[in-house]
């Protein structure tokens, strides 16, 4: 499995509409649930800053992103050029894959 971690500072005044936005039910879910490998969306929020987020997409295998955005990157980039007003920053910590013991 892998997991794509986000880090954004939300703008205060559009606090609400990147919860919306980002959540496992927002717009970036129903986008990444036309590929039948997303594995859904995390949403953490830091405890001392209200503002901060990190966001956890799950992907079924390493090359399931990758081909999603093949296949969708038209959508994807309008849909992340109409989420910058949501947010202050935005920083694609890593890519990671899930380790089985």
């Amino acid at each position: 499995m892998l997991r794509i971690l986000w880090r954004f500072r939300a703008k205060a005044s559009r606090l609400e509409d990147f919860r919306r936005t980002y959540g496992r039910d927002g717009e970036w879910a129903k986008l990444f649930a036309r590929d039948a490998d997303y594995r859904g969306t995390e949403v953490l929020r830091d405890t001392t800053n209200r503002l901060a987020f990190v966001v956890v997409d799950s992907w079924a295998a390493e090359d399931s992103f990758t081909r999603f955005r093949e296949q969708f990157g038209h959508d994807y980039e309008r849909l992340d050029e109409q989420c910058r007003e949501l947010t202050e920053e935005e920083t694609r910590i890593g890519v990671f894959t899930v380790e089985v013991e």
